[in-house]
């Protein structure tokens, strides 16, 4: 007769197990680790079970020392239907996939049935990106818009797309010099512009292509008046430097007031400015923002709305919706709209 395979507990038949999933601790070490694992791939006849206690050095292990160890029992009992443990991997009840690399007392339960299935186990690709960050062995190219990690002997004439010249920062926007038709503000898309010219990984900085953005121009600017300022007499008599200054400082001239028609007003709310009939100035004569204008970095906003409402464009900050409705307001008595 076919043996009959393991029946998994009903606990087991969903993907969502039914108890809490709590990991090993060092306050239960004292316990003995036990799991329960499972080969039923192919013929029934070939299933095979294995109750295991773990030592207490594989609890702080990897998975494959587990699973090297089933495919030894295995392979001892079916020698005709051998295993490799390189192709063979860990899943659990609910079907997700274990890395060879994890640790037996974060990745399994006490009392937990493994199932180990045919197929190599999946790669690791945050622990296999951490490695190569901290290897101390690999090289970091310093062209323009690379940075990539790489050895020496995997160097090559068309390894490394770059940038020719270096990055430009201005008023909000991030672009490469050599390629300024591809501005950005986001910087996680100014580092995905692909780059323009194709040569070999180094280690050594560009030379000759000094960065000359609009920011380093006007520093050498001031630097360039600090120097010529030095080089001025300098008066002993601070008073005698303020009258001169005073005297030669020219009055500056007094604002024209606006001519309005009669009956008529300026509103001084924020982003209304308008011309308006005082006769006929209403409740929802005017919409307007209760706050004011931010300019940061690039980003134009007003303060009194949400953040989300960001923009770096002029068009696009005008065209943001009004937040108050009320009556037009010259500015002279007190607000119509009080707590607007």
């Amino acid at each position: 007769p076919r043996p009959t395979p393991h029946p998994r507990p009903h606990s087991l038949r969903t993907c969502t197990p039914r108890w809490p999933r709590i990991p090993f601790t060092r306050s239960r070490a004292s316990m003995p680790f036990r799991l329960t694992l499972h080969y039923e791939e192919g013929a029934s006849d070939k299933y095979y079970q294995l109750s295991m206690k773990l030592p207490k050095k594989w609890v702080s292990g990897y998975v494959s020392k587990v699973t090297d160890y089933f495919v030894e029992c295995y392979n001892g009992k079916y020698k005709d239907n051998a295993l490799d443990p390189k192709k063979i991997h860990a899943e659990n009840a609910g079907g997700s996939k274990f890395h060879a690399d994890d640790i037996v007392e974060v990745a399994f339960i006490h009392k937990e049935h493994v199932y180990i299935k045919n197929g190599a186990p999946p790669r690791n690709e945050a622990k296999r990106l951490e490695e190569k960050e901290n290897d101390p062995t690999l090289l970091t190219c310093q062209n323009y818009g690379c940075q990539y990690r790489y050895r020496e002997e995997d160097n090559d004439a068309k390894a490394c797309w770059h940038h020719k010249k270096g990055p430009v920062f201005w008023n909000g926007y991030k672009y490469w010099a050599c390629c300024s038709d591809r501005k950005a503000y986001d910087w996680n898309d100014f580092m995905k512009v692909p780059g323009c010219v194709c040569g070999p990984h180094t280690t050594e900085k560009p030379k000759g292509a000094e960065l000359i953005s609009p920011t380093i121009i006007a520093a050498r600017q001031a630097e360039a008046e600090e120097t010529a300022r030095a080089s001025v007499p300098k008066l002993n008599d601070i008073n005698n430097y303020t009258e001169k200054t005073m005297a030669s400082k020219p009055k500056p001239k007094p604002k024209p007031k606006e001519v309005l028609p009669d009956g008529c007003a300026r509103c001084v709310h924020q982003s209304c400015k308008k011309l308006y009939e005082i006769a006929k100035n209403h409740e929802k004569a005017c919409k307007y923002h209760s706050g004011h204008a931010v300019f940061h970095d690039g980003a134009k906003y007003w303060s009194c709305c949400t953040e989300n409402r960001k923009t770096y464009d002029w068009d696009a900050f005008e065209k943001i919706p009004k937040c108050c409705i009320g009556y037009h307001w010259d500015g002279s008595g007190s607000n119509p709209n009080p707590g607007k």
